[in-house]
Order: structure tokens, then sequence, then C-alpha cells
């Protein structure tokens, strides 16, 4: 990269962010032609905020050269709301240029993963601004084909081939899982596995005997699971190279709340962090205390994940005995940042270990020593094309957690500090014309008063209890039959007859759920025609999102806000 060309570093000369920055010059000038990784994200943006994190980023390292950001999809219901604001997002990060597309509904059952409306997608000026630039819808086939066919292509003269493909996967697998049934069923032709460089996915996998398997308990693997394993079989058939990136990784690499803070003031993407942030940590505050989703979702759930205190401190026993309001609890929030981590992995081998993110020791290469046994060539230390980062607390898999956190941490903060006037006059959010409320809360039927003498109801609590014994189970059936498949695929007979005895008894449980909460829905119903003799203030029916949860925005309004 020449001097004229260099861009910006958006911190004064002689900090230890600027260090940062010098340290990322250095790797992008060592680098051979073909060594810049060529980035297909596929993203659930506003599920969480964490995928907001690890665009901010990859853009930052766009931006400075370290990769080459090809393109973004835009998956999981409402894909097509969630694209519009990837494209807002990254026409502000100055990346008018990437291509942004339309994916998949990204959920095998879109009632269990409906999103979360409550904080998620009600920008409106990031709405209206995709609005007015009438791009043409581009669907996630399109691209991804699009893509891969450009791979590997001389695109002019006398040019170098175009980089092989690095796939970053921080949502549904069920995107690149429909792109693998379609390539392997073209006939007379071979599986593209010359197109890619490598997988990345915020999740996990482990080996079930010789199988390499994905787990479960990863989100981003529960939103499809049909997908995930097709995912995991294909990089194990196709010799595929990938990383996986565990929660154990995100939660070991927290980044500190006050450090989050110093983003809010940073331009329009700032605002809406701060929006977004607190709301959902309100959720997470709240149901522990009041309702938990899980029985495991406790109190002590909330102050050791969330929080980051150990069981055994005195502020955990402390906190546990009495808990302040969410405002005084804010500093003390830790965020993990479960996709930006594996966005990290996506800059390349060589960006993780010149920042000591990464252990010198660790390789990745094709397995093809056929000396070695198949969980060998799967998970040997040295000769390993699948690596699993964070697959226990005390196994990283080479990766400094501090380190990890200090890097996503600056360039974060760099990526923002860079696009702040660009992105300000983009939305003209200091133009006094355009002094409307950036964001659209979520509206309820109900008021905040009727809610809250109807949830200690029994018609209330019956149908919350119900719906949450019928996810639970949905969960179960869906372990069971991984279960039952993976004794198939072992060809053992006992493990085969245990695993559909399991099947069968959860199934007749679930059945009997789905009655209870059917017959729990309808005794609300009845109630609304009682006249003066109602047992509930408010109206309720099966789509309520308050027998899901709670009115969280006006809970929010009122408890952190101040507003009646």
């Amino acid at each position: 990269m020449s001097s004229t060309s260099a861009p910006q570093i958006p911190f004064a000369e002689g900090t230890e962010e600027y260090g940062y920055y010098e340290r990322l010059q250095h790797v992008v000038r060592s680098r051979l032609p073909g060594m810049k990784p060529r980035v297909l994200v596929i993203t659930d943006i506003e599920q969480d905020y964490d995928d907001l994190l690890a665009i901010i980023f990859l853009s930052e390292m766009h931006r400075m050269g370290a990769i080459e950001i090809a393109g973004c999809i835009a998956n999981h219901h409402p894909a097509d709301r969630r694209a519009k604001f990837l494209r807002t997002t990254l026409d502000c990060l100055n990346l008018q240029h990437v291509p942004v597309a339309i994916g998949t509904k990204g959920a095998s059952d879109i009632v269990a993963h409906a999103p979360d409306l409550y904080y998620g997608l009600k920008n409106r000026r990031f709405h209206d601004y995709a609005e007015r630039k009438h791009t043409p819808p581009l669907s996630g086939e399109e691209l991804i084909d699009f893509l891969v066919d450009q791979s590997g292509k001389v695109q002019t003269p006398g040019g170098t081939p175009t980089q092989k493909l690095t796939v970053l996967l921080i949502s549904s697998l069920q995107d690149i899982s429909e792109a693998f049934e379609r390539w392997k069923s073209v006939p007379g032709q071979p599986f593209p596995t010359d197109k890619f460089d490598k997988f990345i996915s915020q999740g996990g996998y482990k080996l079930e005997g010789n199988n390499l398997w994905p787990e479960m308990g990863m989100t981003n693997n529960k939103f499809h699971r049909q997908a995930a394993k097709n995912y995991t079989r294909t990089l194990q058939g196709c010799k595929l190279k990938s990383d996986a990136w565990s929660r154990e990784a995100a939660k070991a690499a927290r980044l500190d709340g006050s450090f989050f803070q110093e983003l809010f003031q940073l331009g329009p993407i700032g605002a809406h962090l701060e929006w977004v942030w607190l709301r959902q940590e309100f959720k997470f505050y709240y149901d522990p205390l009041n309702d938990p989703y899980m029985p495991q979702l406790d109190v002590g759930w909330y102050l050791n994940t969330r929080l980051n205190l150990s069981r055994k401190s005195d502020l955990f026993q402390q906190l546990a005995k009495s808990m302040p309001p969410f405002q005084e609890v804010v500093p003390l929030i830790k965020v993990i940042a479960y996709d930006c981590c594996a966005a990290v992995g996506a800059v390349g081998d060589d960006f993780m270990k010149a920042f000591h993110v990464l252990d010198p020791s660790v390789k990745q290469q094709a397995p093809l020593d056929e000396t070695l046994s198949e969980h060998e060539r799967l998970f040997n230390d040295n000769k390993t094309i699948h690596r699993l980062f964070g697959r226990t607390q005390d196994d990283m898999g080479g990766i400094n957690a501090d380190q990890l956190a200090s890097v996503m941490e600056v360039f974060i903060l760099g990526g923002l500090l860079a696009t702040k006037d660009h992105a300000e006059k983009l939305l003209q959010t200091k133009s006094p014309s355009t002094a409307i409320p950036d964001h659209e809360p979520m509206q309820y039927k109900n008021t905040l008063e009727n809610w809250e003498h109807d949830r200690q109801q029994p018609l209330i609590t019956e149908v919350k209890r119900c719906r949450k014994e019928l996810q639970g189970l949905k969960d179960k059936q869906a372990d069971a039959q991984d279960s039952l498949e993976l004794a198939r695929t072992a060809k053992s007979h006992d493990r085969v007859r245990q695993a559909e005895n399991t099947l069968n008894e959860v199934v007749g449980k679930q059945t009997k759920a789905e009655i209870a909460l059917n017959a729990a829905i309808g005794r609300i119903e009845e109630d609304k025609t009682r006249g003066a003799e109602r047992k509930l203030r408010g109206e309720y029916d099966s789509s309520t999102p308050e027998l899901s949860g709670a009115p969280y925005e006006l809970l929010y309004q009122r408890d952190v806000l101040g507003r009646a």
C-alpha cells in the first residue's frame, strides 16, 4: 500500500490505540499478493447488538486494507427489514459499494424464533434512508452464487485471480446450507471446494464418533438444526477448512461497559447502539427478577453471565440478596460480543498472531496426512482442518481472551471515529429540518397498569407456564431426534431403541402441553365475555407479545426513563 493512499489513523500519534493501527499497517504491508481475505458476511443484524459490533469492526478492517468485504446477506425473519438496516449501516460506514442481499427466514420454527421487536429494527431514520435509496432487491442465493463464481477468476488481462472466499457466518446456517445442497445437486459438476478459503462460524461443533456435529446448545445452530447438521456434514465431507467460535471464547473476552458507553456519542450508529444496548440489557435484567424464561436463567445466572461476578464474591452475594435499580447496575454490565469474536477470526491468522490474540503454534491445514486417524485429522492441534476456539472455559484453543477484547475495543472505536462525520452528513442527524425521533418504540394494546394487575392472575400465569413448558419440550424433541440420527449412523441397535423410546415419550408430553396451552388461551378468550365479572383488565390473544414476556418498552420508559 503506498503512503499516498494509506487510510488515516483515527487516533492521536503516541497513544496506545495509534500503536495498534501501526501494527495493523505492518500486517497489511507484510502480506503477499492474494493474502487479503475476501469476506462474505451472513448476519441477522438487530437480532442482538453484537452483529452490529461485528459489522463496525469488519468495516474498519476493510477501510485499513486488511480485508475486502465482498458482500453481506441479512437473514432471519424479517430478512427484508434487516437488509434495509444493514444497507444504511454500511453506507454510514462508507461502504456504499458493498452489496447487501435478502436471505432466508433463517429458522425452521418461525413462531419459536420470532424476532424480538421490542428493541430490534426500531430505527426509523435508518429504515427511511434505505427506503429512499430504492436499491433493487438482491436475493442471498444470487449473491452467494455470484461471489463464488468470481472466486479464482482473472478479471483483467494480466491481473491476479480474485481471492477465494472467506465465509463469515454469524447467524442461522440456513443460507449456506441451501447453497451447499444446490452445488451438490448440479449434474456433472464437482462441489466448488476450490472457491473457498475458509468458513468461520459463531457457534460450535464437536466430534460424535467420527462425525463433525453442531453444538445444538448454541443459538445460531438451534435456529435451523437441519441446516446446522448439513453445514458440518459438508465441511467434513468436502474437506472445507473451518473455524468455530463458541460462546465460551466470547464470555472470556467480555468488553467493559464503560468502553461501550464511549461509543454512544459517535454519530448515528453510536446513538443507535445506546438505544438498542440499554433496552436489550434491561430485558436481561428484568426477566430473572420477575419471570425467568427458563428456571436456570435466574438472578444468579444474570450476575454471573451479564456482570461477570464470581458466585463466591461478596458483591455477588450482596446483589443476589438485594438487586438495585437497573440504572445502578448499568456501570457493572459486561458486553459479550459473540459475533465480533468470529469477525476477528475472519481477518486472518497473521492478524491474530501479530496482536497476540492467537498462539503462534496454532496452525490450520487440509488433512493430507493419511497416517493420522480421522479424529486426529479433524482435531489435532497442529494438523487440524477444523478448529474450535473456546471448547471449554479452560480450553480456548490458543486464543488470548484479554488481547481479543483489546483488539475488538480499539478497532470498533476506531471504526466509528473514522466515519462519524460522514454518517452524520449522510443521515443529516444535525439538521433541524430532520429533528424527528430516530426510533419508533414498540406499541402495546394494554396499559402498564393493566398489565401489572393481570400478570399476577392465574389466567395469565398459566398461559406463560404452558408456553415455557412447550418450548422446553420442543427443544427436547429436537435433541431426541438428533440422538436417534446419531444412533442410526453408529448402527447401534441399543442406542436406536433407547432414542426411539425417548423421542416417543417427549412427543407424547408435547401433545399434552399443546392441548393445555390451547385450553389456557381459550379461558382468556372466555374471560372477555364475562363483563363486570372479568378477571383480567387488558385484552389478550395468542399473538399478544406480553404473553411471551412482558411489555418491556413500557417498563423501560417508566423504570429507566422515568416517563409515565
